[in-house]
């Protein structure tokens, strides 16, 4: 059985490989996940350990199917065992390596692939709703700044509200008035 820690970051994924003895066997860096897995499937035996961080599912769910066992490690956790000043891609891949050798690697919980995506579903929309919240707060400011009352009723976020906004001329250019108008046209209602 070969243990496998890998080091993942958007530019470079640097593996530390160590043997059933917990010794150094071989470390490698590779700029693309193709050259992971070409690298990994040629391994007989091994399980991988990683760093949980954004795209831990999808790293998961890649080498899932090669590896015997796949765990992610909880980087909070990981910081309490290691205190270490000098940090490197090869000394944290070779500690994941170590720590999965030992059986010691603090996890996290790994949702399935539906709840991960569920979940970013749920930020994706949340994000939507504070860009959509963020240009009505900017062109109410902008509008009180100007003494320009807006409709009570119906809304100014109606339809005949943002036709009401759109028709509006000012004595001066507000290139901005009109991008934030422009804007918040083009976010989708999120109830």
């Amino acid at each position: 059985m070969f243990y496998v820690g890998l080091d993942i970051h958007v530019k470079w994924i640097t593996v530390c490989v160590l043997d059933g003895d917990g010794k150094l066997h071989q470390r490698s860096q590779f700029r693309q996940v193709d050259q992971l897995v070409n690298y990994l499937e040629r391994l007989p035996r091994f399980e991988a350990c990683f760093e949980a961080s954004c795209s831990y599912g999808w790293c998961y769910e890649l080498l899932q199917p090669l590896a015997s066992r796949v765990v992610v490690a909880h980087p909070g956790l990981l910081r309490l065992i290691f205190r270490s000043k000098q940090k490197n891609d090869r000394a944290d891949a070779e500690k994941l390596a170590k720590l999965l050798y030992l059986g010691e690697v603090p996890t996290v919980h790994i949702p399935t692939a539906d709840v991960r995506a569920w979940r970013e579903l749920i930020t994706f929309r949340r994000k939507l709703i504070e860009k959509r919240t963020k240009a009505k707060n900017g062109i109410r400011a902008l509008l009180r700044s100007l003494g320009i009352q807006a409709p009570q009723h119906p809304g100014l976020w109606t339809k005949q509200g943002l036709r009401w906004l759109q028709q509006l001329s000012f004595q001066h250019a507000l290139p901005c008035v009109a991008r934030c108008v422009d804007e918040l046209g083009k976010l989708p209602h999120c109830g």
